[in-house]
């Protein structure tokens, strides 16, 4: 087995150093080479009339590849000088101004309550028509917030 591995580690990094990725994955893609080079030793069949070579060529360059396009496709900066003069100002939430008693109420049962028409027309009093048109009303408030 150790024959096997001199032997195929320059084909390993021809095929490696033919991907053209950065320098610091050569290492990790070889690391993979010779580990494809073992299960090529493992699973190989000689009655299929291929030879060695060809075969573990073929699982090479199938994981290879698949190594390749899983590399996250990202950059690291050693330098985080390019982010100190932008800074981020929270907005402070714009407050609805209700124009009634009706609207301040169905506004804390409806959406701060998660209450029902039901639940409202039964607490309340008021008409379905009248929740179901405020509840439109403070909608169309939120709509123009945005």
């Amino acid at each position: 087995m150790e024959f096997m591995f001199k032997k195929y580690h320059k084909f390993i990094w021809k095929h490696v150093h033919l991907l053209n990725v950065d320098d610091k994955e050569l290492d990790d893609l070889h690391q993979e080479g010779v580990l494809m080079l073992h299960k090529a030793l493992k699973t190989f069949d000689d009655s299929k009339n291929k030879s060695f070579t060809r075969y573990f060529e073929m699982i090479l360059r199938r994981q290879l590849y698949r190594v390749k396009n899983n590399i996250p496709n990202y950059h690291l900066y050693e330098h985080t000088d390019f982010c100190k003069g932008a800074t981020y100002i929270e907005e402070e939430p714009d407050v609805i101004s209700f124009s009634s008693v009706l609207e301040q109420e169905i506004h804390l049962l409806y959406f701060l309550q998660s209450r029902s028409v039901s639940e409202i027309l039964r607490l309340t009093g008021y008409s379905k028509k009248q929740i179901y048109n405020t509840i439109f009303r403070i909608k169309e408030k939120y709509k123009n917030m945005l």
